[in-house]
């Protein structure tokens, strides 16, 4: 502005200071930077504590932490961290952090409900979904429903986690995912798939969950989860090799049962150099557990049995017979075999015809190692491979005998649990529709019509060839293709097990 006109200004309007001298001019203009720094900083720390407050509260969440410990011990904690690190005034910034227990409950409440409102909405434009459900019981003796949702969004397969609902008895299941699915706007007209496992509260054929999905949701079919049934189809064992695992487990609880066993074993395989320091406890209700207890327990037998002989248990007795050995031996070996296969049927992002594959490859496994064993042929077991070298001529034969009838008791489980049906063959044109032999297919003939369209396209085959099997069906769904794909994708990518 021209000096005349802020002159004027200044005579007309501020006659009290005009006659003031600089100086006073010069240290209210100071003084006027310093209220604005103020109110800038003010404002900037109203936004970021709260920022900071989710940031905590989203740890907790994950963590599965009391909410109180916010306030009882990571402020305290990063407040002396800043203090030695920074300044004492960045300390006492920290806390303007609201952090008490109902806060930390209130933002995991409003980010719970940020993340469902995206989930549900994609799930309200899906044409097709499926849902996959898993009851259980909490430390609390708590009855809680799991429910997990499939769907096909911009052309790719979405698997998220839809609800967790408290259930005051095993009946009230459906009532909870109905009054659920109503209150954010979906139909079961829209649920073309349901998985869990083989409870009967979910199976029953009067009132089990699935019977009612069923009655009012019409293109749905179950499916019986994969895991559960891999883990149902291995857990029978042979009389010999059930005896040899219970005796595996009191010998583990021996160790275990007190702190003074536990300790005394503890430096005994510090002395020895052993690779670990401590048994595992076998646990029924994991699936996985069995395994690794056997791996473990056979890495640190001799351990084990200098422990039980020094502490003069009955259980040493076991150690001196080679064939028990070698049974172990074997438990280790096959169960790390059914663990490899349990945790690659695992995960985000399967589709059912994959998961059949790699269970109809397991099976063909053991009919190999069925052979393999009659043969003399162990090298499929290396640990029992090991072990067989130091028995005699009759252990090996009984070792053989009892190898042999649980390999084909898995066999036959697994076919129960597994059964190869026509339907599969029918399927075929899923898994390849360039190449499959589409008089086989069984289709409506609109679909069957368009799969002949789709196995003459260029364009989609060299896209076929680049992405998975679930991506082509759920990017075709919305292009010229969609009926067709929709029913692929309703018998893959929406077909599913149960994570854990």
């Amino acid at each position: 502005m021209k000096p005349s006109k802020l002159k004027r200004h200044l005579d007309t309007k501020h006659q009290t200071v005009k006659e003031k001298p600089v100086e006073y001019f010069q240290r209210r203009r100071q003084e006027l930077q310093a209220s604005q720094r103020l109110i800038t900083a003010t404002s900037t720390t109203q936004v970021q504590a709260p920022r900071a407050s989710y940031h905590v509260a989203h740890r907790i969440a994950k963590v599965k932490k009391p909410h109180t410990i916010a306030e009882e011990l990571i402020l305290p904690a990063v407040a002396d961290m800043v203090r030695e690190m920074v300044d004492e005034a960045t300390a006492n910034k920290l806390k303007t952090i609201p952090l008490s227990n109902d806060t930390i409950s209130r933002r995991i409440e409003d980010m719970s409900d940020n993340r469902k409102e995206p989930v549900t909405s994609r799930v309200q434009t899906s044409i097709q979904f499926a849902l996959q459900m898993d009851e259980s019981t909490d430390i609390g003796n708590h009855a809680v429903l799991l429910v997990y949702v499939r769907h096909v969004w911009e052309g790719d397969l979405q698997e998220q986690f839809l609800c967790s609902r408290d259930l005051p008895t095993t009946t009230a299941i459906f009532n909870s995912v109905d009054s659920y699915l109503r209150s954010v706007g979906l139909t079961w007209s829209n649920c073309v798939g349901i998985t869990t496992d083989g409870a009967a509260c979910m199976t029953g054929r009067h009132s089990g969950v699935v019977k009612r999905i069923l009655e009012r949701a019409p293109n749905a079919t179950w499916n019986h989860c994969f895991l559960h049934r891999e883990a149902l189809a291995a857990k029978d064992m042979v009389p010999e090799l059930d005896c040899t695992l219970k005796d595996v487990v009191k010998v583990v609880n021996h160790v275990k049962r007190s702190g003074k066993n536990s300790q005394c074993f503890k430096s005994l395989c510090k002395d020895l150099g052993a690779e670990h320091l401590q048994v595992l406890y076998h646990m029924e209700i994991r699936w996985l557990s069995r395994g690794k207890v056997l791996t473990r327990f056979f890495e640190l037998k001799a351990e084990l049995a200098a422990f039980l002989a020094q502490t003069n248990s009955a259980y040493a007795e076991l150690f001196d017979s080679k064939l028990w050995l070698a049974k172990v031996a074997y438990l280790a070996d096959v169960l790390e075999h059914l663990n490899t296969l349990n945790l690659s049927l695992q995960g985000k992002g399967h589709c059912k015809l994959e998961q059949s594959e790699k269970v109809s490859a397991f099976k063909r496994k053991l009919a190999l190692w069925e052979g393999r064993v009659i043969k003399d042929r162990l090298d499929m077991f290396p640990n029992v491979c090991q072990e067989a070298l130091q028995l005699d001529v009759a252990d090996r034969g009984a070792l053989k005998s009892i190898i042999t009838a649980h390999l084909k008791k898995l066999q036959t489980r697994f076919n129960a649990y597994f059964p190869e049906s026509a339907h599969n063959r029918e399927e075929e044109w899923v898994r390849d529709p360039f190449e499959a032999d589409i008089g086989s297919a069984a289709l409506p003939s609109e679909e069957e019509n368009q799969l002949i369209e789709l196995s003459c396209d260029q364009t989609m085959k060299a896209t076929f060839g680049k992405v998975t099997l679930c991506q082509f069906w759920c990017s075709a769904v919305t292009g010229e293709y969609s009926t067709l794909a929709r029913r692929a994708a309703r018998r893959t990518a929406l077909q599913h097990h149960l994570p854990l």
